[in-house]
């Protein structure tokens, strides 16, 4: 009998436009909720709320896609990461008709070019369709929460 196990990240990231939200959350919220998705076309992708509401209910599913129940509730500022992100390149990408029922995909010479470009652009390095463009965005800061909040005066809750 095999078992499986399934870690849970040992920190969550937040982009550096979501911090200030994030940190409300943790003083007046409850915390915040992690929810995984159940999207297969999707992998990998999460969802994150207010631990609950501001009457106190629980926050419900924010996506159809998420899982009924948050995956977990991240209470602690050591657990969270504030991420900051730079356009590394864009560039045009050409698409073609897919198989399986897909309407439209990458081709070859599109997708081998958009996995250098991540792979250059290193760690953490994400990508979003702008019309026939690509941009890829590279990570050129990562700091914690409590540090971000510190180092940014003027976003102090009130």
């Amino acid at each position: 009998m095999s078992t499986v196990v399934c870690a849970l990240p040992e920190m969550l990231e937040v982009e550096a436009n979501q911090a200030l939200y994030v940190a409300r959350w943790l003083r007046l919220l409850g915390g915040v909720a992690v929810w995984g998705c159940l999207d297969l076309s999707t992998p990998g992708r999460s969802f994150y709320t207010p631990a609950t509401l501001t009457d106190g209910t629980p926050s419900p599913r924010p996506h159809w896609s998420s899982t009924e129940q948050p995956e977990h509730v991240v209470t602690d500022a050591s657990e969270i990461e504030v991420v900051e992100r730079q356009e590394f390149k864009r560039f045009k990408v050409a698409i073609k008709r897919a198989a399986y029922g897909t309407p439209w995909e990458l081709t070859d010479t599109s997708s081998r070019r958009l996995d250098a470009t991540l792979s250059r652009a290193g760690d953490g390095a994400t990508h979003v369709f702008e019309g026939g463009d690509v941009v890829v965005s590279a990570v050129i800061r990562r700091m914690s929460l409590s540090g971000w909040l510190k180092e940014h005066g003027h976003a102090h809750e009130s």
